[in-house]
């Protein structure tokens, strides 16, 4: 019995080597690695892309965006659409568009949604029927009003500005 069981030790120590080789070999084998490579060039959604941003919620998103003006300039479309209306020509105020390079915005592109009420100033932040927001900065009984638009292409990024003065 002895002879026996020391007989089938030493077959199995005689096995282990051979079988454990061959586990990792197919763990890497080619079959194991195509999953994997290939969930990346799967259709993204905006869920997976909204992973990859800094701030994929808008409500986190526009306190930070309003107070570093690092993520501004890597957060603002280039170019960025400006409107504005142009109260010297005609009879009636005229809205102005242009393309401005991010070469040539002006920082801070928005004035810190944090410091707003302390100079007499509010904010409102609507979602829009096409999925953008919209963000109205504006001194309450006067013409001082700006709007800002931003898009979720793939993370949030200001795609236009109207300042509504007149």
């Amino acid at each position: 019995m002895t002879l026996l069981a020391l007989s089938l030790s030493i077959l199995l120590a005689a096995c282990k080597p051979d079988a454990a080789p061959a586990a990792p070999a197919d763990a890497a084998a080619p079959v194991a690695a195509v999953p994997a490579a290939a969930e990346p060039t799967a259709a993204v959604t905006t869920a997976d892309a909204g992973a990859a941003c800094t701030y994929a919620d808008f409500d986190t998103f526009l306190p930070h965006f309003g107070r570093e003006i690092a993520l501004q300039e890597t957060s603002v479309a280039d170019p960025l659409l400006s409107e504005r209306y142009d109260t010297e020509s005609q009879d009636e105020p005229t809205l102005v568009s242009g393309k401005v390079p991010l070469s040539e915005v002006t920082w801070p592109v928005m004035p810190n949604p944090s410091g707003l009420k302390d100079v007499g100033r509010e904010m409102q932040v609507a979602r829009q029927d096409d999925g953008t927001m919209k963000v109205l900065i504006r001194t309450p009984d006067t013409s001082n009003q700006q709007s800002y638009y931003f898009a979720q292409r793939p993370c949030w990024q200001l795609v236009r500005m109207t300042d509504e003065s007149i």
